[in-house]
């Protein structure tokens, strides 16, 4: 590009932000894109879960405090006091406003289990908020408190859409909430402004980036012939399954709005001991021991259990500290669910993760950013009319997993003993397991359809009882047995 369209193009993009009120953000395109996911039967909020202690305070939290509290803090993250504004010219990618509206309260409420509350009771709970869409015309969040769980202990569900978050930005979330033992997060009040931005300038704003991206439409096609190329030529292409070619299986059947959750927890200690007995990352072992559980799964249904393929994010920065957006790209992997030698599953297995995020790293992140910037209604549309249709599919469950911290996190004089999170249930694979490492345990939330996972509980135990197995086979069993 020569100096003189450089210069043009540099003018053009200052009179875009120029004419954007300071108040107000274009939302991003992969925000966009999880905006855009979201249908009647198709939530696109996630669920994070923080168990809760109150022994040491000797009293329980009640919601009047939380009330009260919060606006204190809120002002750490920005998207907590902001709203959607759709505006003429940029129905696909609206903005992000603030909410001259905030009431704190709005976004509260409380559910209670019958004591003792045990965790299947907690997971009913969860099942019922999975599904209880969020408010467009108010900030993407809402909590509940949960009373009744056992040992007098309660819970706090967070649910935030995905187009506000990702899994490391609900993370980082959570990390500045909350504090080492004996240590204070430094309040950051809510400041919203008293007036509502002006559209009209958002309209300009949002046609003068149209204009902008159809001039690059032509480098974007370029780039993406240059990434199909590169893909082609990165190393062990052969262990990355390729785009739409993992066969159905029962995990992605035909199903409607309803939600099931299930959660429970693995030593890490154990896992870790797994990699390191099959030379293999945490993350393959992980998902080595999720495709032993899909093999039992799928014999238990009378299905042959092939190769199934996961999909799961990399993260653009797991070194960020930011609190919102979205800056991962997605990465498919064999789980080799094929193989019924439990040491071969995890070593075939962690070598499919292991070339995936390679690829991923190698190929970057910035088309995936520009493509959704393109296609944010294209992408939901074509899925909502194929995903029942299609004789293969994407993938065949979404996995996660993100590293925690190695300690237990407090509130005040509350320590908070669990962290779950739950992500998102997306036809045609409406199976989703998120883990996260949480003070020694490798913290697991399944979200499904009852259609594609009638048993999500037992499929935990499967996991719980693939560790065991893997163990055995490397001959580790008995330290297994000690990090349990």
């Amino acid at each position: 590009m020569n100096s003189q369209n450089m210069t043009r193009d540099a003018r053009l993009r200052a009179v875009s932000w120029e004419a954007l009120p300071e108040a107000a953000e274009r939302m991003t395109g992969p925000d966009a894109l999880m905006l855009n996911m979201e249908s009647a039967s198709n939530p696109m909020h996630t669920l994070k879960v923080a168990v809760l202690d109150t022994s040491r305070r000797g009293r329980p939290v009640e919601l009047a405090e939380l009330a009260a509290l919060l606006p204190q803090y809120l002002g750490k993250f920005p998207r907590a006091t902001q709203r959607i504004q759709w505006v003429r010219g940029c129905s696909a990618r609206p903005y992000w406003v603030p909410d001259t509206d905030f009431d704190v309260t709005r976004h509260l409420d409380e559910r209670r289990v019958s004591a003792p509350g045990r965790r299947a009771d907690l997971d009913a709970v969860l099942s019922d908020l999975a599904v209880e869409q969020l408010d467009r015309d108010h900030p993407l969040w809402a909590l509940t408190l949960v009373h009744g769980l056992e040992g007098g202990r309660q819970a706090i569900v967070v649910r935030v859409h995905h187009a506000v978050a990702d899994g490391l930005a609900v993370l980082n979330t959570f990390m500045a909430a909350t504090a080492e033992p004996g240590h204070a997060v430094e309040p950051a009040p809510v400041a919203v402004p008293a007036d509502d931005v002006d559209t009209r300038a958002l309209s300009r704003s949002a046609r003068a980036e149209s204009r902008r991206l159809a001039r690059e439409l032509p480098a974007l096609v370029k780039a993406v012939r240059r990434s199909v190329a590169q893909r082609r030529k990165v190393e062990n292409a052969d262990r990355i399954p390729k785009p739409l070619t993992a066969r159905r299986t029962s995990f992605n059947s035909r199903s409607g709005a309803t939600r099931v959750c299930a959660s429970a927890d693995i030593p890490l200690y154990a896992v870790q001991q797994i990699a390191l007995a099959a030379n293999t990352t945490v993350n393959g072992a992980l998902h080595g021991i999720i495709a032993g559980a899909i093999r039992e799964e799928l014999i238990a249904r009378g299905e042959e259990p092939g190769a199934s393929v996961t999909i799961f994010g990399v993260c653009k920065d797991l070194t960020s500290s930011r609190t919102y957006g979205n800056e991962i790209a997605t990465s498919s992997a064999y789980l080799r669910s094929d193989l019924a030698d439990p040491v071969e599953r995890i070593v075939a297995t962690g070598e499919s993760c292991a070339a995936a995020v390679a690829c991923r790293r190698e190929v970057g992140f910035e088309l995936t950013e520009k493509l959704s910037t393109y296609t944010g209604r294209l992408g939901p549309f074509f899925r909502s009319v194929a995903a029942d249709l299609m004789p293969v599919v994407m993938n065949n469950i979404t996995t996660a997993n993100l590293p925690g911290p190695r300690t237990t996190r407090w509130a005040g004089d509350v320590e908070v003993v669990d962290w779950i999170s739950f992500a998102l249930a997306i036809a045609p694979a409406d199976v989703n397991l998120t883990t996260y490492s949480y003070a020694g345990r490798l913290s697991m939330g399944l979200i499904a359809t009852p259609e594609s996972m009638p048993d999500p509980a037992g499929f935990l135990r499967r996991v719980s009882a693939a560790v065991d197995e893997a163990a055995d086979a490397l001959g580790i069993r008995s330290m297994a047995q000690e990090a349990s």
